[in-house]
């Protein structure tokens, strides 16, 4: 069975890139786990240095960026992962405000 679906693909993803992805999701071959913005957000909100979050939803798209780039096959993604990226973005954000 075949169906169209119609969306507006992010800029930089291209058709062959977004077709390549929705049949990996829907192939049984393929395994994923998705992460969102909004978890990466809602664990620094658990962070104990700090009672809430203050990662900016551009830092947090830049926590998965830097998750997916520098990988470790070995490793996987999990909470720790998480954290470390997430410290690593605030660390360079703390660097470019004393420039």
């Amino acid at each position: 069975m075949k169906t169209m679906i119609e969306v507006d693909l992010p800029k930089g993803i291209t058709k062959a890139e977004a077709e390549g992805a929705v049949k990996r999701a829907f192939d049984p071959n393929w395994v994923a786990e998705w992460w969102h913005t909004d978890d990466i957000i809602e664990q620094d909100n658990g962070a104990e240095d700090e009672p809430y979050s203050d990662l900016t939803e551009d830092e947090a798209r830049e926590v998965l960026r830097l998750m997916i780039k520098e990988h470790d096959c070995e490793v996987g993604i999990n909470w720790d992962v998480i954290d470390a990226w997430i410290e690593h973005v605030k660390g360079l954000r703390k660097e470019s405000e004393y420039e």
